[in-house]
């Protein structure tokens, strides 16, 4: 068992990956170039991958282009991206400008890795990552979505506010991990539901209020663990003319909100828990996990098969050490941010692309090594042109070189990053204090410390009181006291659903939603009731209840 040469931690390389690492191996003119089996662990694998994302943190910035505020990634005083180029979604696809102008030939005097930062500091960069989407303008990780704010990592969605990985839905608000719904409300990895608010871990629901863990049920409110039930107040049977009555002692109000979200922090804590959030899958370990088969060690993958150590995938197949793989996705091997791709080997946000190695944002291209920003190209090294010939002679030459110098098989370097660590998503996934990322050789971005305006506007405790005056208003965050703003389509979902004005900003109510989830490890404990042992995210000191499968189904169903 190898030692991670980050963390010193024991971990183990699998059958699978190593038959994997082969199999994704190269071959140019018939000789293959052996991938090296990884040298550090899963959680650092992952680590080196998701600090290159950024998917929450939005900033305004200047297009390098036509001189004009635009919403960026980018921080605009980090020192790191003062020579950024950043054009605009729209502008970065005009065909006024060609990446393959910053070609440059290949150093082998220099390692490769600082001649590809070299070549990504000079190539424009799209200030949010955006495809096929429409009046989407604060958004970014999104595909043909339409009338959207502030909604990431999201495709196919309409007319949805605030929320992270929302799939084939539309009029989403406060959400997260949403698949193939409508009209929710502060929900959270919920999946084929209908008008919910405050619902988590459920499926096939309609008109369900401040529940968790129900299948197929209507009209339930404060419940969990059901199956199949209409009219339920805390778990128990009522008439519909009660259920109504009960209902109305809690809406409308910030007071009645509260109540009802303590009684469900109650309920939780009481629940039975399954050993994961696996359904519809075969031979599968992690939590998030939906119609998948043969996916060990991931988390958040729907309808996919024969993957390991994913983190986030729609419909993808034969994965390995990828993040944020989305719809149609094969034969890939340490990627991040991907849509649509075939054979690519250590590259971030490559669109409908295949055969590329160490490259990035690059769209609809293939036989690529070390670019950057092209479009539609193909046989080309550091963004130069090459014959077909000529590619597949150099590339090897350049493989060698990268063995000698220890590239080969490594994920693109932390430090190259264009994101401070705590901006990217892996100071969610694995957190770091500044202090420690920076001693780690990583970039930190610090927050914006101006002053911000105070409150001066009382928020009514009803929603029915709340008058259009409030969209001009600034509001304080009662969590983190920043300034926010209710937007009127929110106000417009708010009183329709009989909900209250939140008082806390859209990150802080994001922040919460995550505290529904377990962290992205697996741990070795035993079924609370008859102590088989599970594969769990719920570490083994954990007070919950935690079933295995079979005890769960004779629990609930």
């Amino acid at each position: 068992m190898p030692k991670c040469k980050n963390c010193q931690q024991n971990f183990n390389v699998s059958k699978i990956e190593v038959d994997f690492i082969a199999r994704i191996s190269p071959v140019f003119n018939g000789k293959k170039y052996n991938i090296p089996l990884p040298e550090i662990c899963p959680d650092c694998r992952l680590r080196c991958r998701v600090a290159h994302r950024n998917e929450q943190y939005l900033y305004q910035n200047k297009s390098a282009k036509s001189g004009q505020t635009i919403i960026s990634l980018y921080a605009p005083d980090a020192t790191w991206t003062k020579d950024y180029k950043l054009f605009s979604p729209e502008e970065w696809w005009q065909d006024d400008w060609d990446a393959m102008d910053y070609g440059q030939g290949f150093d082998f005097s220099q390692p490769f890795f600082p001649q590809f930062y070299e070549l990504s500091q000079k190539v424009p960069k799209m200030s949010l990552v955006q495809s096929n989407n429409v009046n989407c303008p604060y958004t970014t990780g999104t595909g043909f979505c339409k009338n959207c704010h502030l909604i990431n990592c999201s495709e196919y969605t309409e007319d949805s506010y605030y929320g992270k990985l929302v799939q084939s839905s539309r009029d989403i608000m406060d959400s997260d991990f949403i698949y193939n719904s409508e009209l929710l409300y502060g929900c959270f990895n919920d999946t084929n539901c209908y008008n919910c608010v405050f619902t988590s871990y459920s499926s096939h629901c309609y008109d369900c209020y401040f529940c968790e863990n129900l299948t197929g049920c209507k009209n339930c409110f404060l419940c969990t663990n059901l199956v199949n039930q209409e009219y339920y107040f805390l778990n128990q049977k009522v008439s519909k003319d009660e259920y109504e009555k009960k209902k109305e002692e809690f809406l409308g109000s910030y007071v009645g909100l509260q109540k009802a979200q303590e009684i469900l922090k109650d309920l939780r804590q009481k629940r039975v828990y399954k050993y994961a959030a696996i359904t519809k899958s075969q031979n599968s370990t992690g939590d998030f996990i939906v119609n998948c088969k043969n996916c060990t060690d991931c988390f958040d993958i729907n309808d996919s098969e024969d993957c390991k150590y994913v983190v986030v995938g729609v419909k993808s197949k034969d994965l390995v050490d990828c993040s944020n793989m989305y719809i149609d996705l094969e034969l890939c091997y340490q990627v991040l941010g991907t849509i649509d791709d075939y054979d690519i080997i250590f590259g971030f946000y490559i669109f409908h692309s295949q055969h590329i190695i160490y490259s990035e944002n690059c769209w609809t291209s293939k036989y690529l090594f070390g670019c950057s920003g092209l479009r539609s190209k193909q046989y080309c090294i550091l963004n130069k042109q090459y014959t077909e010939e000529e590619y597949n002679n150099l590339v090897p030459k350049i493989i060698d070189h990268m063995q000698k110098t220890g590239e080969w098989g490594q994920y693109f370097p932390i430090k190259y990053s264009g994101f401070g660590y705590n901006d990217t998503v892996a100071s969610e996934y694995l957190p770091l204090i500044k202090e420690e990322a920076l001693s780690l050789g990583y970039r930190w971005q610090d927050k914006d410390i101006k002053d911000y305006q105070p409150q001066t506007y009382v928020i009514p405790d009803k929603i029915s009181e709340v008058g259009d005056d409030i969209l001009s208003q600034v509001l304080v965050c009662v969590g983190c006291n920043r300034n926010y703003k209710i937007i009127k389509q929110e106000l417009a979902r708010l009183r329709l659903i009989n909900l209250p004005v939140p008082h806390l900003c859209y990150d802080c109510r994001y922040k919460d939603r995550l505290k529904l989830r377990n962290t992205r490890s697996l741990y070795l404990r035993s079924c609370s009731n008859c102590n088989k042992q599970i594969h769990s995210t719920f570490a083994p000191e954990c007070p919950e209840k935690v079933y295995c499968e079979e005890c769960y189904q004779k629990e609930v169903y």
